[in-house]
């Protein structure tokens, strides 16, 4: 018999463990248990990141030249490798019964897998997946087909990791204008130079992520949750770049570049009434999916950086000025020696040694006299000057979407010395860009408004909703019959008897100026000639600069250059040539090689 005592404190020892294991059991599904599940969910749940295809840039015509392509990088938990077991489901034909057959264990059987799939050596494969590490990267860039196909092996340990890389189908076309891109530390791409960069925000997606449940052996749990969100993708940049003509420019640079020995040449083509820009191209373009193989003074675009005193170009803005402030006419005659000497003691010449000539205001521009222009120049203040200068768009940025752009150095007229007052009225004394000088003979050809260059046309949601670039509005520089005359004036240039008679174009009005000036912090000279055409009714405003070429005058070295992309940019244009035109310049030619054969009747008389 149990002693009552006893069987009390049994039965209060009995109580209080039941009482406590039911406290302990109800703390654990009320309390911990939700911390224990989350944690074994956790635990057993892979996570990873839906990477956002960046946008693409694209030409005016629609052109791909920038895009993005989701790749895989597949790797390997060596750990988990090694406790590979390959099986496979066999049938009894006799019996029907099924069982599995264990075909090879650890890497070697992981290896002869993956390796036909994956293009590689299976031995080699198999050794890169041997070791202590959990994960080690055995195949880059792998398409998204290939991965599926691995991972449809099931092979516990094998990982991918989802990156988006930047394609560029258009090698160096428009290579400095793109930019180039570089990998952030969360894999996101990020913009390094070009529309890359200043686009960066817009190109730029937003990464999705999925989930799902596995268990011990790797395998995804069927009844588990899987959650899968979408990456958006980024904003598509379509440019105002012409593909097409783009390239016809960079090979045409680069001929004369390499050519002229020169250090660096660069091209533009803009449209004067609306800014769009055509063509933005630099020489040695730099390959965008291999910017480290170039170097990195030529990764960037020097048309929108690189600043050169604009010589002779200059003289444009001292005749648009004088022209609007009406203290010259085009028909004024001014007696121009080979040197002239300033009341101040100020001494310039002309590029070419010649005796006292009569010429008018359009025969200066024509044959660009120094002395002619100094004169003209000596009817306007320097206050005057300079404010035309500036509304030419020389010492501010243009506002284009490229990193970097340099506004150019115009000093304030209380810094001009006594002879910088006489060398900016031939564009000396000031700098400014290749985009800058196409902006002033641009702003003559659109009648005296100065229209902002623009690279980007319009973008594009990923739902395909387009939102247009807004046309920036005009500054008026000088009156429509300002623009009209310095025209006029400036289609002498291109004439028989102009310094650049290698500009003009069969059938096509060519207006514009050659510029040559030394570049004061080495030895060597810029090169330059920029112009438009048709000269009446411009469509296109070009610049071509070649740096410390070989042959010194901008009519000998750019002004071929000129020629080839304004004809090639016409025909792309649809612009067909003017039959009066051409039928003036064959009675020119005729002339020529009339003034020719009795030069030499009269060599063969003698």
């Amino acid at each position: 018999m149990v002693n009552p005592s006893r069987r009390r404190a049994l039965q209060v020892m009995g109580l209080a463990g039941f009482t406590a294991l039911t406290g302990r059991t109800a703390w654990l599904q009320v309390v911990a248990g939700p911390q224990l599940a989350a944690r074994a969910k956790a635990e057993r749940t892979v996570t990873w990141v839906n990477r956002a295809p960046r946008g693409d840039i694209l030409g005016s015509d629609g052109t791909i030249l920038a895009s993005s392509a989701v790749s895989y990088d597949i790797g390997v938990d060596q750990l988990k490798i090694a406790q590979y077991e390959w099986t496979e489901d066999r049938t009894d034909p006799a019996t029907g019964q099924r069982s599995k057959t264990v075909r090879g264990h650890g890497a070697a059987a992981a290896a002869s897998q993956m390796a036909e799939i994956l293009g590689v050596d299976a031995q080699e494969l198999g050794a890169s997946m041997v070791g202590e590490s959990t994960y080690v990267v055995i195949a880059e860039a792998v398409p998204p087909d290939t991965w599926r196909q691995i991972k449809a092996l099931g092979i516990s340990g094998v990982e991918p990791d989802q990156r988006t890389r930047r394609t560029y189908p258009a090698g160096t076309v428009a290579g400095n204008v793109l930019g180039y891109t570089h990998e952030g530390d969360d894999r996101i791409l990020i913009g390094s130079a070009g529309l890359e960069l200043t686009q960066n925000e817009a190109l730029t997606g937003t990464d999705g992520e999925g989930s799902v449940e596995i268990g011990k052996t790797g395998a995804i749990i069927p009844t588990g949750e899987q959650e899968e969100i979408s990456a958006v993708p980024g904003t598509t940049v379509r440019t105002t770049i012409d593909p097409d003509l783009q390239a016809i420019a960079q090979d045409a640079i680069d001929e004369a570049v390499t050519a002229q020995g020169a250090d660096w040449g660069c091209v533009v083509v803009m449209e004067p009434a609306t800014g769009r820009v055509l063509v933005l191209a630099d020489s040695g373009a730099v390959d965008p999916a291999r910017a480290a193989d170039t170097s990195e003074g030529d990764r960037n675009a020097r048309s929108v950086q690189a600043i050169f005193e604009p010589g002779s170009v200059g003289k444009v803005m001292t005749f648009a000025a004088a022209l609007e402030e009406g203290v010259i006419t085009p028909d004024d005659s001014w007696t121009v020696p080979y040197t002239w000497t300033s009341a101040d003691g100020q001494t310039f010449r002309d590029s070419h040694e010649h005796g006292v000539q009569q010429l008018t205001t359009a025969q200066v521009l024509a044959e660009s006299s120094n002395v002619g222009t100094v004169q003209i120049g000596e009817r306007l203040s320097s206050d005057v000057r300079h404010s035309y200068i500036e509304r030419f768009g020389f010492g501010s940025l243009t506002g284009i979407e490229m990193p970097a752009e340099s506004a150019g150095i115009v000093g304030p007229v209380s810094e001009w010395d006594d002879r910088t007052s006489y060398t900016t009225m031939f564009g000396q004394g000031i700098a400014g860009t290749a985009l800058q000088s196409v902006q002033v003979l641009a702003t003559v050809a659109n009648k005296g408004l100065r229209v902002a260059p623009r690279l980007v046309d319009a973008w594009i949601d990923p739902g395909g909703g387009r939102s247009p670039q807004s046309r920036p509005e005009g500054v008026r520089v000088v009156s429509e019959s300002t623009a009209a005359a310095l025209t006029e004036m400036l289609i002498g240039v291109t004439q028989e008897g102009g310094t650049a008679e290698a500009a003009s174009i069969d059938g096509y009005l060519v207006a514009g100026k050659t510029g040559t000036t030394e570049i004061l912090t080495e030895d060597g000279t810029v090169a330059s000639f920029v112009g438009f055409t048709p000269a009446r009714d411009p469509a296109i405003a070009v610049a071509v600069i070649v740096y410390r070429p070989r042959d010194t005058y901008g009519g000998t070295v750019s002004a071929p250059v000129f020629r080839k992309v304004a004809l090639a940019t016409m025909h792309s244009l649809g612009i067909a040539p003017d039959p009066s035109v051409t039928a003036a310049q064959a009675a020119v030619d005729a002339d020529a090689r009339a003034e020719h054969a009795a030069q030499e009747a009269t060599r063969g008389d003698g």
